[in-house]
């Protein structure tokens, strides 16, 4: 995540999950790339809760990685979190943990 400037404080923090990957989504109706900031991540719960083929998950981590860098051509701040290699190593094990981070990092 991108460190905090605290001369940008978002008006709104949009929260896109991996399965709301589009611009035409109800979220972005009032969205502004100006005064809004997206939220976006990846954590290793997506992945272990249901089980699925590892190469679907590898498509849906890219199409994440894709529509992130679509919003920031398109203006919006994203705030992105990659799942790593080894999940201990992550910012956290959840959407939770994550955002509760990335929270406290924005004020």
């Amino acid at each position: 995540m991108p460190a905090h400037n605290p001369e940008h404080q978002p008006r709104h923090l949009l929260i896109v999950l991996g399965d709301q990957l589009s611009t035409t989504a109800p979220i972005f109706d009032d969205a502004d790339p100006k005064a809004d900031a997206i939220w976006m991540a990846e954590n290793a719960e997506e992945t272990t809760h249901v089980w699925c083929h590892k190469l679907r998950i590898a498509f849906f981590f890219s199409a994440m990685r894709h529509f992130r860098d679509t919003l920031r051509v398109r203006g919006f701040t994203v705030h992105y979190t990659e799942m790593g290699e080894n999940p201990a190593d992550d910012r956290g094990k959840n959407f939770a943990e994550i955002l509760a981070k990335d929270i406290q990092s924005l004020k």
